[in-house]
């Protein structure tokens, strides 16, 4: 039996991520520059990281190293 996440459960998984990773990262920026600036700078980063982060689970997915089917 092969077990594969599908594309909607990686999407997923990093866009609900992201959504986290900019409310710390613009908690975190608000500290240092204006907040929309920093809401700017956290949109844009994470934006790329998606982009990284999905493609990552995609390849990733595709190693069945570690892997235990029951």
């Amino acid at each position: 039996m092969k077990i594969n996440e599908t594309r909607r459960r990686s999407l997923l998984k990093a866009v609900s991520y992201r959504l986290l990773e900019i409310t710390i990262d613009s908690l975190i920026l608000s500290f240092f520059v204006e907040v929309h600036l920093a809401i700017g700078l956290a949109i844009t980063l994470e934006v790329i990281c998606f982009i990284l982060h999905y493609g990552f689970e995609r390849v990733f997915n595709k190693i069945n190293y570690g892997r235990e089917i029951s």
